[in-house]
């Protein structure tokens, strides 16, 4: 953390205290355990395939994932005019397949690891074969991460056990269930075994209680993982975590005397809280998260959507609490003299606190002419934008072979620190005199920076004032 980061600021001399890492020491959880030996030297350079492995670290994770991503992933902004970027529009989601492919489709994810697999690895090869990254993956890496997953990975196991069962029982009706919740203390162990999260059903599946379980069947249909799955995480990132450690649970509870004393109607560990403390860099704990490099990436814009996904869902299990209005039935619609048959039905609506929905810029919009109007057009416009050749950047990343790309979080964190400092000494009056009001906003350009305009009202006295020539 840096001193700036802390949340007593007026303050100097008092031991700073910090919520980014684990809300002041309520959130704990277990530390992530050190990485296989193969994994370990891949991620810091020990092995001479080190730098073409982090080169193309989300192909290899992309090869052993368990799972499919959803949402439309925009590979055109890569083309190379900036720095690699990952971004992805629509809805996000996490899917898993059955455990063998249909007749004439090749295995993909999760089946790769029972079906064929003598052929394993050049079944895992053709999925890049054809393009550029498939010439450049190492097929004798791939065999040594295989060997490594079945080693370590208890997802891996658990499918593993299936395929074992599948070679002498191939007309038996079976299907693999994935638990969602766990008896043990999720704040006590990181690394579950292979009965602990999965079981292995066999003969009648018509009568299962699934809940929120994931039940892999042997044939049928793509199934979507809900985000509060223990294993929604593990299944996607094998490589960041490779023996299958826990995700985030609705269960996690607060430590200790923090449970009694919070306000909250659960004191438990919200998901945010449990993404924060992961991204979080500790001389305590081995840094699979923050050394993946571009695979960082994509994990970081996984986790915001599984984040809003969720806030998402909350709000619309309860509408009633928000007087949300909405339009239902076709008489009342009709009456109403709607045309469009998509406002037919229960109307969704998002709040003025779900940020960068219709109702929270609308709110922007008239807080921002309600200033205007009391105070007339705005002096100055002033644009800030995030460096990330900053000292206190490249001194963070360079110790770490790291490029500022492969951070964004501290390059986030540190403008949001200037950019707080800039704020603060503009409402001192040191620069332009003594301010009447002042707004901004930060937004995010294309090379995946972020900047802040800024709009300042001067107080009457300090205006600046257009001179006019006389002749």
């Amino acid at each position: 953390m840096w001193f700036e980061e802390r949340i007593c600021k007026n303050n100097r001399n008092v031991s700073p205290e910090f919520t980014r890492c684990c809300m002041k020491g309520k959130v704990v959880l277990p530390l992530i355990s050190k990485p296989p030996l193969l994994l370990y030297n891949l991620l810091h350079g020990i092995d001479n395939r080190s730098k073409h492995f982090k080169e193309n670290i989300k192909a290899y994770n992309s090869m052993f994932a368990f799972t499919s991503i959803g949402g439309k992933v925009e590979s055109a902004v890569n083309n190379g005019g900036g720095p690699p970027q990952f971004v992805l529009s629509g809805q996000n989601y996490h899917r898993i397949g059955t455990l063998l492919p249909q007749d004439a489709d090749t295995p993909k994810f999760a089946q790769l690891y029972m079906y064929d697999t003598h052929n394993e690895n050049d079944n895992r090869m053709k999925h890049f074969g054809g393009g550029s990254t498939g010439e450049k993956l190492d097929i004798s890496l791939v065999d040594d991460l295989k060997q490594m997953m079945d080693k370590n990975n208890v997802l891996a196991k658990s499918f593993r056990k299936v395929r074992d069962y599948l070679r002498f029982e191939e007309s038996t009706s079976l299907a693999l269930r994935l638990f969602r919740k766990q008896a043990k203390d999720p704040r006590t162990y990181n690394l579950p075994t292979s009965d602990e999260i999965a079981a292995l059903i066999v003969g009648d599946l018509d009568n299962i209680e699934v809940g929120r379980d994931i039940i892999v069947k042997k044939n049928g249909v793509l199934s979507r993982i809900h985000e509060t799955h223990t294993s929604f995480i593990p299944l996607q990132y094998p490589l960041i975590f490779p023996y299958g450690e826990d995700g985030w649970q609705e269960e996690i509870p607060l430590s200790g005397i923090a449970a009694s004393t919070s306000s909250r109607l659960k004191p438990r560990v919200t998901l945010r809280e449990f993404i924060t403390f992961r991204i979080q860099e500790r001389k305590s704990e081995h840094g699979n998260v923050l050394f993946s490099r571009r695979l960082f990436q994509k994990f970081v814009v996984d986790c915001f959507t599984m984040i809003e996904s969720q806030r998402l869902s909350y709000i619309r299990n309860n509408q009633k609490m928000i007087r949300a209005d909405f339009l239902s039935g076709i008489e009342e619609a009709m009456s109403r003299g709607e045309m469009d048959p998509s406002s037919i039905g229960t109307r969704i609506v998002l709040p003025s606190s779900f940020t960068g929905g219709k109702r929270y810029m609308f709110d922007c919009c008239q807080d921002a002419m309600t200033i205007c109007k009391r105070y007339g057009y705005p002096d100055l416009f002033i644009t800030v934008t995030c460096n990330s050749a900053w000292n206190e950047i490249d001194r963070f990343v360079r110790p770490r072979n790291l490029r500022p790309d492969e951070r964004p979080d501290v390059c986030c964190r540190v403008f949001k620190m200037k950019l707080d400092h800039l704020i603060a000494t503009l409402k001192s009056g040191i620069i332009f005199g003594p301010l009447d009001a002042g707004m901004y906003a930060i937004e995010f350009q294309k090379r995946g920076l972020p900047h802040a305009h800024i709009l300042l009202w001067l107080s009457k006295d300090h205006k600046l004032v257009k001179l006019q020539l006389l002749t």
